[in-house]
């Protein structure tokens, strides 16, 4: 019999993962994955680990809860180590419960690894902490993505001296907005919108309950997006540290022939940038081909670095071998670097 490890891969910003979980995920045979997962964490598995995706939309799964807990029961019964990476913390929304309670029922041994959960990790990157002295006693972590009646039914007194930090359900913003003012929230009440928070591509918009919405509305967010209302928004600048680091916002697709290794690919994402490894050639690790296509197809990244020379004929045979035609060219191109 194996075993399964519930990992909680943090928020984004891959080296946000505790060591714990890494380990795990060096010495892992299978791994089931989900969107808000940075794949780059798939580069500290074994070369022969199974990579399974189930990432999910808020209108469409890959896979369903069931089919996941089916496949984590079915590995561990041959015997595999079996890494469930999740992102954040899997106990904080992550349906965590779920999946052990299926292991249990099948006498499977498990462990949950922690990880830092998206309300931390988001206001943190985007220039404020969510308790202060003085202004903000409690954090209340909330999910959005519920029925509209069923919204805000005691939520607001929440707000008066905390933080109230809504998971998913950045399309009922504005309902939030106004049953947060129909229950005597002030309609200046700072409130923050944290889009792909801790990613290079981190957006981050600020405005009041009454204003936001209307904000929103003039340039949309896309899921992932945190929303957060309490005065300590007020600590947030013009821009925040992270914002300030010196790739920030630059989009890297970095192509190599093997593997980039763990230290290459985090020196980019350490100062800011959004990045990927795509891998071209004979030598390549064809296990991410998949995930390459899918990932270069959510996400733009119009500055190509070639690791090496020679790599831009192999570069072309992989786009037209998996019919990217819709993805940028290797223009403009920064200098050739890891």
């Amino acid at each position: 019999m194996g075993k399964v490890y519930l990992v909680g891969a943090g928020s984004g910003d891959p080296e946000l993962m505790t060591l714990k979980g890494k380990r795990f995920l060096e010495r892992a045979d299978v791994v089931l994955y989900d969107r808000l997962v940075h794949p780059l964490l798939l580069h500290l598995t074994p070369p022969q680990a199974e990579f399974i995706y189930c990432g999910k939309l808020p209108k469409s799964h890959t896979l369903r809860q069931a089919e996941i807990n089916r496949l984590l029961v079915r590995y561990a019964q041959e015997g595999k180590q079996v890494v469930r990476l999740k992102g954040g913390d899997p106990a904080i929304f992550g349906r965590v419960a779920e999946e052990i309670h299926e292991l249990e029922q099948h006498g499977i041994d498990y462990e949950v690894v922690p990880g830092i959960t998206a309300a931390s990790a988001a206001s943190t990157y985007a220039g404020f902490s969510l308790t202060q002295r003085g202004e903000s006693g409690r954090v209340t972590l909330a999910t959005a993505h519920r029925q509209r009646d069923e919204l805000l039914e005691d939520f607001a007194p929440l707000v008066q001296g905390g933080t109230l930090c809504f998971y998913m359900g950045v399309e009922n913003l504005r309902v939030i907005g106004a049953k947060l003012q129909e229950q005597g929230v002030p309609c200046d009440m700072p409130v923050a919108i944290l889009e792909w928070a801790t990613w290079g591509r981190q957006r981050v918009r600020t405005g009041t309950i009454a204003t936001i919405a209307d904000q929103l509305e003039q340039d949309p967010f896309e899921h992932p997006a945190m929303i957060v209302v309490g005065e300590v928004i007020r600590q947030r600048k013009s821009s925040s540290w992270f914002e300030g680091l010196p790739s920030f916002g630059v989009r890297r697709l970095l192509v190599s022939r093997k593997p980039l290794t763990w230290e290459e690919l985090t020196r980019h994402t350490s100062e800011g940038a959004d990045v990927w490894n795509l891998q071209v050639g004979e030598e390549r690790d064809r296990r991410f081909d998949e995930i390459s296509v899918r990932y270069m197809k959510e996400h733009s990244f119009p500055s190509v670095i070639f690791t090496e020379e020679g790599l831009e004929e192999a570069y072309r045979a992989w786009m037209e071998e998996h019919q990217m035609d819709g993805v940028p060219s290797p223009s403009p191109r920064e200098p050739r670097m890891v």
